[in-house]
């Protein structure tokens, strides 16, 4: 099995959603100027890739039923029957403006194409670039991730869900395997790995979760993090699996 991106492991467990487009991308880092600079190109390349994604962004009926592959998937993504699709195309083309419900349903049916297009986008060369240098940096992190959910990681709990490579050493036995894991840290436990993610270190990110581990969930084991395969980071939720450290009581 192929090794997946730890920056967008930590990213999705963190933040949740990829930046899907270069525009997103370019305002995460700043602006033209700095995603030029994480890409290795010209301002002026950053924004001719922004002005051709716009451009490519179905908008018009007629797009989005060619992006939704034809009129009957069109029609069951806007919740219409399919002659009503061939109407909006023809008034569409004709330079009619929809009505205000038929706004609506045109609307649905956009959004979905432009949903559809943007989760298509396998950026390439020096926009790959650009998009690992997002995934990255700690401005695009700090830009992406609300202060309200750091502050609540690191101070609320946190309920931790994971597939992840784990090496156990005791000193007497050493033992490497996948594990899944689902549990609850409470407390400010998860404080020191959100300041590393957030700090653009990934490495350092899963050393201090190797320690949170190694010493609230399996103390004694010298747990430690090997690959990561998914992560997701929710509310703390003492109903969905084990709560660590133990309150003692």
């Amino acid at each position: 099995m192929a090794i997946k991106d730890q920056a967008e492991v930590l990213w999705g467990a963190w933040i949740g959603k990829l930046p899907g487009t270069i525009r997103e991308r370019v305002g995460l880092l700043g602006g033209a100027d700095a995603a030029a600079r994480a890409a290795g190109v010209t301002p002026g390349t950053v924004r001719r890739w922004m002005r051709e994604e716009d451009k490519a962004v179905p908008r018009t009926v007629d797009k989005a039923v060619q992006k939704m592959g034809g009129v009957e998937e069109a029609a069951r993504t806007a919740g219409v029957k399919p002659r009503t699709i061939k109407e909006w195309m023809r008034r569409e083309r004709r330079g009619q403006e929809p009505g205000k419900r038929q706004a609506a349903h045109i609307a649905k049916l956009t959004g979905a194409a432009q949903k559809k297009h943007i989760a298509e986008q396998r950026p390439h060369g020096n926009q790959q670039k650009l998009h690992r240098a997002t995934l990255r940096s700690p401005v695009a992190r700090k830009a992406a991730m609300s202060s309200r959910r750091a502050s609540r990681m690191s101070t609320s709990g946190v309920h931790v869900s994971m597939s992840a490579r784990v090496i156990i050493d005791t000193g007497r036995r050493k033992d490497e395997r996948w594990r899944e894991i689902n549990c609850n840290f409470r407390g400010d436990v998860m404080a020191e790995p959100t300041r590393a993610f957030l700090s653009g270190n990934d490495d350092e990110a899963k050393d201090k979760l190797s320690e949170a581990f190694g010493t609230n969930y399996a103390p004694g084991t010298g747990w430690q993090f090997g690959e990561i395969r998914s992560m997701t980071l929710g509310e703390f939720n003492p109903g969905n699996g084990g709560v660590f450290p133990d309150s003692g009581e």
